[in-house]
């Protein structure tokens, strides 16, 4: 499959890497020692079907549902790491924003709520995903149950003004 006597031969080199492995492994990890070097074919321009081809000259006849699937979960397992999204940093909108003229200075701390991540109010479908990803201190919401409880049996002179 090579057009330039100048270029190596791809089907040499994955001959050569599964000459390296174990026969016993499975497709899919053989498939996996390879993607290396077929992501830098596939970036070179070359097709998936010729990639196929390379392979079955080589000695690994693949079927194209085995390949793509390999190759995605290769890629995704591949893909950098990135930190999840935390539903407590994602702005809502809402109408409780502050004006954008208003000067910002060091971020005050949330409260510490039971129930971490609430929206203010349901107005959008990412609201309702956040309601899905709150996270739910028990603990919390016991001691803030009990303070309301308390607060309601013995108001203090603060809390009647």
């Amino acid at each position: 499959m090579t057009e330039h006597p100048t270029k190596p031969d791809p089907v040499a080199h994955y001959r050569a890497v599964l000459d390296s492995l174990d026969p016993r492994l499975r497709i899919a990890a053989k498939l996996r020692a390879l993607f290396p070097m077929i992501e830098t074919q596939l970036a070179a321009g070359v097709p998936h079907a010729a990639i196929m081809e390379d392979l079955a000259q080589a000695g690994l006849a693949v079927r194209s549902s085995t390949y793509i699937t390999t190759l995605r979960r290769w890629r995704k397992a591949n893909r950098p790491q990135t930190a999840p999204a935390d539903p407590v940093a994602t702005p809502t909108p809402t109408a409780h924003r502050t004006a954008p003229d208003t000067p910002r200075t060091t971020p005050t701390p949330p409260p510490m709520d039971a129930i971490q991540g609430r929206p203010h109010g349901i107005e959008t479908p990412s609201d309702l995903r956040q309601i899905r990803h709150m996270r739910v201190d028990l603990e919390a919401l016991r001691r803030e149950g009990l303070e309301q409880r308390q607060k309601a049996t013995n108001p203090t002179p603060q809390d009647k003004e």
